[in-house]
């Protein structure tokens, strides 16, 4: 009976100092905003289109000639993102975990020169929107 006291208490204190462990890592990576970030994530600004994401990733689909359906689809509550020169894609959010669709649907299909926190998660990358410059078309 004693072994078995024994082995829950090490059991207890190897979790709680797991638990404790795993709680101090979170509150180091919060971002600026709450978020939390890795620790690689940075305030960044990205220049690019302002696209819906479902379009986009299932059929390429951007640009001017794509601009009244981006706005549909961004207003639908389907994901919008911004696409980069390279072709690089972000994943838009609000600085507080949610959809930046109202904050980007005005400038569905059109270049943005957006500043916010980025971040890579399980191969995605996520801007944490904070400020929005539309772009001069040429």
């Amino acid at each position: 009976m004693r072994k078995i006291k024994i082995a829950a208490f090490v059991i207890a204190a190897v979790f709680a100092g797991a638990t404790m462990t795993y709680a101090q890592q979170m509150k180091d990576m919060k971002g600026m905003h709450g978020m939390n970030m890795s620790q690689h994530a940075k305030m960044t600004t990205i220049k690019g289109e302002v696209v819906d994401l479902a379009c986009y990733l299932t059929k390429g689909e951007h640009g001017a000639k794509h601009e009244e359906c981006a706005q549909m689809c961004i207003n639908s509550g389907l994901p919008v993102g911004i696409l980069d020169k390279d072709g690089h894609v972000y994943l838009a959010i609000t600085a507080n975990h949610k959809p930046a669709n109202s904050l980007l649907v005005q400038y569905a299909a059109k270049e943005v020169e957006v500043t916010g926190t980025v971040d890579k998660r399980g191969g995605m990358d996520v801007v944490a929107v904070d400020k929005i410059e539309p772009l001069n078309s040429k």
